[in-house]
């Protein structure tokens, strides 16, 4: 096996165990519980769950997708969210290898990806997106910018990604009289402003927002709520910063193009 293939498969390792303790963290995080202690239960019978039943996706196979003690199902985002974390730390790794980038972008990029993704569940299932995430977050992305010499541009991408949606929070509250957007949605934006710099929230508020409309209208429309039904805003921000962290050059190269900019 070539090195490249080799690290690939490491860092998916790493990945799928990351992606066990995201599940944690997913589960606990919104109900202001520790993520360290006590030990994972079972959340039907709260039987603490012993090591072997714990490894990424094999001990969800082979448990055939029940708790061992009381034969409660065992939801699908557990494997999911382990695959998905293991996939992503696998591609980033064989796409962008070590060779050829820094160590520095490939510990942005693993970094920013566990955040987003384990963000997007928590308010898929829970409509929040926890200070305990976003300000570490926050901080993560101040550093990397630090380190890799573009600091000013990440505090005005964090203080104008929070005051952006602050404002347009604010105008919305004194035309309708009613809450139109979660702080959590501020903090995150704050988050994307400082790992990638004030640059980025142009395209990230104008993909979020036009995704986040057309897809939440249609999910509104299937599950025939009204227009007031609250939907999560959060995953469409992680998505479209996600879009830009790795095409942003060629977005912005392709749009230059587009309408004649040299």
């Amino acid at each position: 096996m070539d090195l490249q293939l080799i690290s690939t498969i490491y860092i998916g390792i790493i990945g799928l165990l990351v992606g066990s303790f995201a599940n944690v963290c997913v589960h606990r995080m919104p109900r202001g519980e520790s993520v360290v202690s006590p030990r994972s239960k079972c959340p039907n019978c709260n039987t603490e769950i012993v090591w072997y039943d714990n490894i990424p996706v094999i001990s969800w196979l082979i448990l055939g997708r029940k708790c061992r003690c009381c034969g409660s199902p065992i939801a699908w985002r557990y494997p999911i969210l382990e695959l998905t974390m293991g996939a992503a730390w696998a591609s980033i790794a064989w796409f962008y290898p070590i060779t050829e980038y820094s160590p520095l972008f490939l510990a942005q990029a693993i970094i920013l990806f566990t955040l987003l993704w384990t963000l997007t569940l928590i308010d898929l299932e829970t409509f929040l997106l926890p200070n305990a995430l976003t300000f570490p977050g926050i901080a993560i992305g101040l550093l990397f910018a630090w380190q890799s010499g573009y600091i000013i541009d990440a505090l005005i991408g964090a203080l104008a990604g929070y005051g952006i949606f602050w404002l347009i929070a604010w105008l919305f509250f004194k035309a309708t009289g009613r809450e139109g957007m979660g702080q959590g949605d501020f903090k995150l934006l704050a988050m994307l402003g400082a790992f990638m710099g004030w640059q980025a929230l142009p395209f990230i508020i104008m993909l979020s927002s036009f995704t986040g409309a057309i897809i939440g209208s249609l999910l509104l429309l299937l599950a025939k709520k009204g227009l007031k039904a609250e939907i999560p805003y959060g995953p469409y921000l992680a998505a479209s910063g996600m879009i830009w962290f790795f095409w942003g050059v060629e977005i912005l190269i392709g749009y230059q193009s587009m309408v004649g900019i040299r």
